[in-house]
């Protein structure tokens, strides 16, 4: 895990004074739970503003100060986020309704399981078997990614 992106979330943390149930320390769970939260709210954000989800990773990169911990992690390839995938809902709240496909997901789950963010904007965890059985949204930000790097 990049410096940056442990460093930026536990300021914020702290900042906000989020110590987890009862001032408990923040957990290396709580700062992944967070990273995929803030990639939800940029995804929601950027949607809402520009009328279409993003295509490339770049096109985040506008809006870092705004959720600095989303964009780093998937900069550093901490979360992989699928590209493209519209969002059945882009109002400010809760996020509602139920959803099937995975949107981002810590770039462990492949192959240990972990937590997901699906295209409804609620966070899961899956196991590695049950991550590879289920629908993926859009293109993985590495696809993109790898594609860049080729040209």
């Amino acid at each position: 895990m990049r410096r940056e992106y442990v460093w930026a979330l536990v300021c914020g943390l702290a900042l906000n004074g989020c110590g987890g149930p009862s001032n408990q320390p923040v957990t290396q769970e709580d700062m992944k739970q967070t990273a995929l939260s803030e990639v939800g709210e940029l995804l929601r954000v950027y949607q809402f503003e520009k009328k279409k989800p993003p295509a490339t990773v770049a096109d985040l990169s506008p809006m870092e100060s705004m959720s600095p911990t989303g964009l780093n992690a998937i900069k550093s390839g901490a979360v992989v986020v699928r590209l493209g995938a519209e969002l059945p809902d882009v109002n400010e709240g809760p996020p509602s309704g139920s959803s099937d496909e995975v949107l981002a997901y810590e770039k462990e789950v492949p192959t240990s399981g972990g937590q997901v963010l699906m295209l409804n904007r609620t966070i899961k965890t899956m196991t590695a078997e049950e991550f590879k059985s289920a629908k993926l949204a859009g293109k993985s930000s590495s696809d993109a990614a790898g594609a860049a790097r080729k040209k």
